[in-house]
């Protein structure tokens, strides 16, 4: 035997050929857990973009009498400078009467000032400062309105601090005038 006679060599045994091994799994979960997990985690974002929308689409809510009477005011008062007196004691008249009127159920828009002062003297809805401070302001406007008579700039946001002090219901009280 020549051991460089490849013929001769012994002959090979074959590898044994095995079958293919399946899928290996190889998530760390069962996927009835994995599906389950998905599932709730849909749930929890569904919530949460339900609940932003909803605190997205909150809108204000609407403002009270009184703070759209005090907007009114306001906007009165950038335009109180060079106003005609006539045009803005009505428009301060209207303001406040249609405050009292939407607030306190009175008739304040179709009666004169006369007629209304005469129903709130005896109403309890006022204080007595209150009815004073209204009489007051009302006098005013009357003056504008229907005297015509002639105010300055400053008057007139006089006549605009008393009807915001009428709106906040705060006490009224005479101006101090200049130093004595």
């Amino acid at each position: 035997m020549n051991p460089a006679d490849p013929s001769m060599a012994p002959a090979a045994t074959p590898v044994p050929i095995h079958d293919i091994a399946g899928p290996v799994w190889f998530w760390p979960y069962p996927l009835w857990m994995t599906i389950a997990m998905a599932v709730f985690a849909l749930l929890v974002l569904g919530a949460l973009a339900l609940l932003a929308k909803k605190l997205l689409s909150r809108k204000a809510p609407p403002p009270t009498n009184r703070q759209r009477t005090l907007a009114e005011l306001e906007k009165l008062r950038a335009g109180a400078a060079g106003a005609d007196p006539y045009a803005f004691g009505v428009a301060v008249s209207d303001t406040i009467r249609n405050y009292i009127q939407r607030e306190h159920g009175l008739g304040a828009t179709t009666q004169t000032s006369i007629e209304f002062l005469e129903i709130i003297r005896s109403n309890a809805v006022f204080t007595q400062n209150e009815k004073e401070g209204l009489e007051a302001f009302l006098g005013r406007t009357d003056l504008l309105k229907f005297a015509r008579s002639s105010a300055g700039g400053e008057e007139l946001l006089d006549l605009l601090d008393i009807a915001a002090r009428l709106v906040r219901g705060e006490a009224q009280s005479a101006k101090p005038q200049g130093p004595a």
